[in-house]
């Protein structure tokens, strides 16, 4: 079939190619909306924006809140939760899968014990989670990278059709891959409510647990002295290896901050092996400086994914003191192990800490 000449269809350029005004006729693009974006040199913008539906479906808020019966304000709300700037009464922004998520969601709270501030809460988590995941996509997409419009190889066409090689590869995968990975966590943050449950617990927002940093000694320094290449190397081969040292013992990362690794363990032992185990991988590996770490152990609240309070408090001071691999620990560690750990913790001196006032604390030798 000759993609110019199809009844209807405006004359596009010859020199377009193919696979690209394939994808955007299946997605309902017309040649009219095309031949703009051309004219205003914002194909590869259409190339990305065809992932909502054709521009001339586009819906304001007013609109989707007709269709979903949600008022305005709890869709602000929602839209703001997961990430998105205000929209002005009048904007064409929304498509038919916001009208869909939002519908949803509605159904969800008629029909369980979900209330809207809950849905918001759990918003702000997922809003936050996709973002990081679509940014990294896109980051580490090859497609993507070299291909500016400030290299004269390289036309919004161009830019187009690289965009649209690349969505076309991820968007049937990735989406599978997410509802996997959410089904697993959702089973072992299950279990690990049961198993606590179990053991007395009330809440289990509130439990105690064992939180650790990890801190890459010298990491300013180092990445005035580096490429952003080999930044980037250094920050990815970080990454793996406290993922990896955390997910086997049986813990879970809470956030990387830059240089710095938070990670939570239902019990202080698991908590301590981790801190030794990154110490030693670290030492070992050629792109890294050494660490340094710190753990406290206690109560804390569960919150969005994350965790708060004194105890968390305490062990990200405690990783700020201590010195160049070595893994310092608090009082509430050290009386959780005695007479449990294979290895030794070794009592300092109190030190005073912001906010927190005179601590003890112990720094923990491996066993040979």
């Amino acid at each position: 079939m000759d993609l110019d000449q199809e009844e209807g269809n405006q004359a596009l350029p010859t020199s377009l190619p193919i696979r690209l005004l394939e994808m955007l006729r299946e997605r309902d693009i017309s040649d009219e909306e095309i031949t703009t974006a051309l004219a205003n040199d914002a194909l590869h913008l259409l190339a990305v924006d065809q992932m909502l539906g054709p521009p001339r479906k586009r819906l304001s808020i007013r609109d989707v809140s007709e269709e979903t019966g949600v008022d305005q304000a709890s869709i602000r709300r929602l839209w703001r939760a997961l990430g998105f700037a205000d929209v002005a009464d009048e904007e064409k922004t929304f498509s038919s899968i916001d009208v869909q998520a939002i519908t949803s969601l509605s159904s969800l709270m008629r029909t369980s014990t979900t209330d809207f501030d809950v849905a918001i809460q759990l918003s702000r988590v997922i809003g936050s989670s996709m973002a990081r995941i679509a940014a990294a996509e896109i980051v580490a997409s090859n497609s993507l990278k070299g291909v500016g419009l400030g290299s004269k190889d390289f036309t919004t066409v161009d830019l187009a059709d690289r965009f649209t090689q690349y969505s076309a590869s991820v968007l049937p995968a990735v989406p599978e891959l997410l509802i996997y990975a959410w089904i697993r966590h959702f089973h072992a943050a299950g279990r690990r409510a049961m198993v606590a449950l179990d053991n007395g617990v009330r809440d289990v927002s509130e439990r105690i647990l064992a939180i650790g940093f990890i801190d890459l000694v010298g990491f300013t320094v180092l990445s005035q002295q580096l490429t952003t290449q080999e930044l980037g190397a250094v920050v990815s081969r970080f990454e793996e290896l406290s993922a990896d040292a955390v997910s086997r013992r049986g813990g879970r990362v809470v956030k990387m901050i830059g240089d710095e690794v938070m990670y939570v363990t239902e019990g202080p032992e698991e908590a301590v092996e981790i801190g030794l185990e990154l110490k030693q991988e670290y030492a070992k590996d050629k792109l890294l400086s050494e660490v340094r770490g710190g753990v406290a152990y206690g109560s804390v609240l569960a919150r969005e994914g994350d965790f708060y309070g004194p105890v968390v408090n305490l062990a990200s001071r405690i990783v700020s003191i201590a010195n160049p691999g070595s893994i310092l620990v608090s009082d509430g560690i050290q009386k959780a192990l005695s007479g449990k750990s294979k290895h030794r913790l070794v009592p300092l001196r109190p030190r005073y800490l912001k906010d927190l006032g005179s601590v003890q604390l112990w720094v923990v030798n491996p066993s040979d």
